[in-house]
């Protein structure tokens, strides 16, 4: 055999050799995770309600950093429950601590088939209440004769620190496998 034909033999057996590209292995699905969130609930009907003279306004409070919520329970992500919302009660002191928190019982908060144990979302949010710090609520009382539309910025106003209960529904919930925890509206 002359030297040409082997080197054409040897070229005809190695691109026989060749395989076809192998396709590159799906990446793994992510990991599944959760979120959470809270919402503001209006009181209840039967709250103590504040009755303001001409001469007053209340000051709501307002948490002085972003609250930090719950996580969502990483050894339930896998099972892709449906939404679970807790409504929890907050109780601010005059120095815009939380002094209490406590689930509130509310039909919007039931807990949806499937879910095997409500105290795991339960927990982390009474925990991540109880450490929200607020500005606190204020009353301010203007003076006797006040006539201005502002009575907080009237001369001489006096501002009284207010202890109030906030309510709020947290839920947790997953979208395409990633958790959400958030303010529910």
């Amino acid at each position: 055999m002359s030297r040409s034909a082997a080197v054409g033999t040897l070229a005809v057996l190695l691109a026989a050799c060749t395989s076809a590209p192998v396709p590159p292995e799906p990446a793994p699905a992510p990991p599944a995770r959760g979120e959470v969130g809270a919402a503001l609930l209006a009181p209840d009907g039967d709250s103590n309600r504040m009755a303001l003279g001409r001469h007053q306004r209340f000051v709501y409070p307002t948490l002085e950093q972003p609250a930090a919520l719950p996580d969502y329970p990483a050894d339930l992500l896998p099972l892709r429950l449906p939404p679970v919302e807790v409504c929890v009660d907050v109780v601010v002191g005059t120095d815009g601590r939380v002094v209490a928190a406590a689930e509130r019982p509310d039909a919007r908060c039931a807990t949806p088939d499937g879910v095997p144990d409500r105290a795991v979302f339960v927990a982390p949010t009474l925990a991540a209440a109880r450490a929200w710090i607020y500005w606190p609520a204020a009353l301010c009382t203007a003076p006797d004769g006040f006539d201005g539309s502002d009575p907080c910025a009237a001369p001489g106003v006096t501002e009284t620190p207010t202890r109030v209960r906030l309510s709020y529904a947290i839920r947790f919930r997953q979208h395409d496998g990633v958790p959400v925890v958030e303010r529910s509206e």
